[in-house]
């Protein structure tokens, strides 16, 4: 009897295993919902070429942590993407148009690449890569990441209507419905990614600039004297390899390369005045001349200058000021016009270079064999060496102004 209290504790707690064990059963689907990412909001807005993504979380996330290009139909699998499918197309097969192109984020340089995942209906991932941009975190729960949309870029959204979506995963489970979630919550959201042109630029001024003062390692890359017969091979490179181009073009070469002209600017790069007749230290006519010109072929108002030759004084600086054109000389010249050969060329540039470097190369004025084939090494040894490629627009600290159409 002196046991019987004990006897009945135990007794009792034996009773009330079952519910215990139904009351785990039932929590246990919450706990690992509370794994799951909370998105808060997330938007979708196009800004001149560029396509912004916004994402708010309820917790910081960990960029490192995330696959960049994941296969969302595993489990274990962390990501952050932005789902993009197209509400109309022709009707061709899965293997031929992806169901959904996403962009993710994440991975050891996620502030200067996204991945490109494009899946089929069945979320079979079809081609996995990955291409420039821009992640900024303005505030700890919330990421902005930017890209360059359109028909034109190598791996870009091309304009259109979409219906798109954020998928996340936190990883780690072994169902995938435990970690993984949608926003919104139900269904998906509209938008119309539109086609731009580009119009002009900004910071066109009385000025003579030669390199830019920065500690940022980018350069720009500039031809001068086309367009010509070489120039769409130049810009087969630039595309190839994901660079903009800046082209300094004379408006006697300019007749029947219209479309060479728009192409530069379609894949992201600009033009520059070189005159009308490639003279030195010009007069208004001639720095007008190729203005008009190239407004005129393209729809692009420019807003740099670069003197022929490099020859320069206060009036042509004037002039081409008053003409809303900054002028441009440069500070790495491979001397390529003298047919030096490749690897000098090459030689030349990459022993030169240094961060804000506007480097003189040309796609016109003779044959330009030696500099095109120089161009894919330079590119490339570049990179390696940490450097990154802009207009001479952008190097200033300046723009191209794009305007939507259609």
């Amino acid at each position: 009897m002196l046991h019987l209290p004990l006897t009945r504790k135990i007794l009792c707690a034996l009773a009330t295993l079952p519910l215990v064990a139904a009351a785990l059963l039932v929590a246990a689907p919450g706990a690992r919902a509370a794994r799951r990412p909370t998105i808060e909001v997330a938007t979708v807005s196009q800004s001149g070429r560029d396509l912004v993504l916004t994402v708010r979380t309820a917790k910081p996330v960990a960029l490192a942590g995330l696959r960049p290009r994941p296969d969302t139909r595993r489990a274990g699998a962390a990501y952050l993407c932005f789902g993009f499918a197209p509400t109309s197309g022709p009707a061709k097969g899965p293997a031929e148009v992806p169901a959904e192109t996403r962009l993710c984020l994440g991975g050891p340089k996620a502030h200067k690449r996204a991945g490109l995942v494009t899946v089929d209906s069945a979320e079979k991932p079809l081609t996995r890569t990955s291409l420039a941009a821009t992640l900024k975190r303005p505030e700890p729960t919330e990421l902005v990441l930017s890209i360059v949309a359109g028909p034109t870029h190598p791996r870009g959204l091309p304009p259109g209507r979409y219906r798109w979506r954020v998928l996340a995963a936190s990883g780690g489970c072994k169902v995938r419905s435990h970690c993984a979630t949608a926003w919104p919550p139900t269904g998906t959201s509209a938008f119309r990614l539109r086609p731009v042109r580009a119009v002009g630029c900004s910071g066109g001024a009385a000025e003579l600039v030669s390199e830019a003062a920065t500690e940022r390692k980018v350069v720009a890359l500039t031809f001068d004297d086309g367009p010509s017969e070489y120039t769409d091979r130049f810009l087969d490179v630039l595309r190839e390899k994901d660079v903009p181009g800046t082209f300094f073009e004379i408006g006697q070469e300019m007749p029947g390369r219209e479309a060479t002209m728009r192409r530069i600017l379609a894949a992201g790069g600009e033009i520059g005045d070189h005159t009308m007749n490639h003279v030195e230290y010009p007069g208004y006519g001639q720095i007008a001349g190729a203005a008009r010109r190239i407004q005129a072929y393209t729809g692009f108002e420019p807003c740099l200058f670069r003197p022929p030759g490099g020859a320069v004084n206060a009036s042509v600086v004037a002039t081409a000021g008053s003409l809303g054109l900054k002028t441009i000389t440069w500070d790495v010249d491979p001397r390529d016009w003298s047919l030096p050969g490749t690897a000098a060329i090459y030689s030349n540039i990459v022993t030169n270079v240094k961060p804000g470097a506007i480097i003189l190369m040309h796609d016109g004025g003779g044959p330009r064999d030696e500099t095109l084939a120089a161009l894919p090494q330079i590119i490339d040894t570049l990179r390696a060496e940490g450097y990154g490629f802009e207009t001479v627009s952008a190097l200033l600290g300046d723009k191209i102004l794009y305007r939507p159409y259609g």
